[in-house]
């Protein structure tokens, strides 16, 4: 297997995309545009052969050390290929990763199990679409048909079409539950901005009475739907407004061959809240290795 390390400037961002676009494994996430936001353009990657398997590896700095750190408002990454990947597949690119990088800190996709190398199993939950939505509500727990029969009763409306990016920005900022920096909100309003530029994302917002009561991005993967950044205001919660809009988003998507995707949660109540609509565990997994001496003795 010919791995090469390619940084950032090296790397021929049509042929990448290409390979992720054509990837069994696609995540929009490993695209390069993607990556650029969330990375800030810090990124290289391994490269196998002719761009016919990528890994991408966001890079942090900090005291005059390297290392590969998650990005934020990127679940999974890790490998993708044209190809079937194996367990060795994955043992031998993880082992590629140059060891002059302090710290691995990285979230592998579903697809990328080794038992070669140790990895931790992390949750997320996603729900098939290819059913009427008759048949996907058999499978909502009782606490979820109570509270979605509430909110219809509420008069609530659903808006898909709506592409006000800083109404929703400034939504999420006033009702987010746990504050985040600066820079996290800017880098969301440009997934937000590109994404919906190119088609591949929607804003979905909860009104009653012409307020917006919850929103949410929905960001499209191919065939995947990924439920971003769900917020209600107080009124909406007490409106069972996120209840309204994901019922809302299956019914928009029922039968169809879309794969709803909840991005977790490692949380048990919100992890609860996704399964009572039916939502199934399909674990991703998790990487990290020491390589610096110093690190190593501290414990990093």
């Amino acid at each position: 297997m010919n791995i090469k390390y390619l940084t950032y400037q090296n790397i021929d961002k049509e042929k990448w995309d290409e390979c992720v676009s054509s990837s069994k494994n696609h995540l929009v996430y490993a695209e390069s545009w993607y990556l650029d936001i969330v990375c800030s353009k810090n990124w290289d990657a391994l490269i196998l052969n002719d761009y016919e398997t990528v890994v991408p590896l966001p890079l942090k700095s900090k005291m005059g050390l390297t290392y590969v750190q998650q990005p934020i408002w990127t679940q999974q990454l890790g490998i993708f290929s044209k190809y079937e990947i194996t367990a060795n597949t994955t043992h031998l690119f993880l082992k590629e990763i140059p060891t002059k990088l302090a710290i691995i800190s990285l979230n592998l996709n579903e697809t990328n199990f080794s038992n070669q190398t140790k990895l931790t199993t992390k949750t997320n939950l996603v729900l098939k679409l290819n059913k009427p939505f008759e048949d996907l509500q058999t499978s909502f727990s009782s606490n979820t048909k109570r509270n979605c029969k509430k909110s219809r009763a509420e008069k609530l409306e659903i808006d898909f079409e709506n592409n006000n990016i800083n109404l929703f920005i400034d939504f999420f900022k006033e009702n987010i539950s746990k504050p985040i920096s600066e820079f996290h909100h800017n880098s969301l309003k440009e997934l937000v901005t590109k994404s919906i530029q190119s088609k591949k994302g929607c804003i979905m917002l909860v009104k009653h009475q012409n307020e917006i009561v919850a929103a949410s991005f929905i960001l499209k993967s191919k065939n995947r739907l990924i439920y971003r950044t769900g917020t209600s205001n107080e009124k909406g919660k007490k409106l069972k407004a996120m209840f309204f809009l994901i019922e809302s988003l299956i019914k928009k998507h029922e039968d169809s061959n879309y794969l709803l995707d909840f991005e977790g949660s490692e949380i048990d109540g919100v992890a609860r809240f996704y399964k009572g609509f039916g939502a199934k565990d399909q674990p991703y997994y998790y990487y990290k290795k020491t390589n610096n001496k110093l690190l190593k003795l501290v414990g990093k």
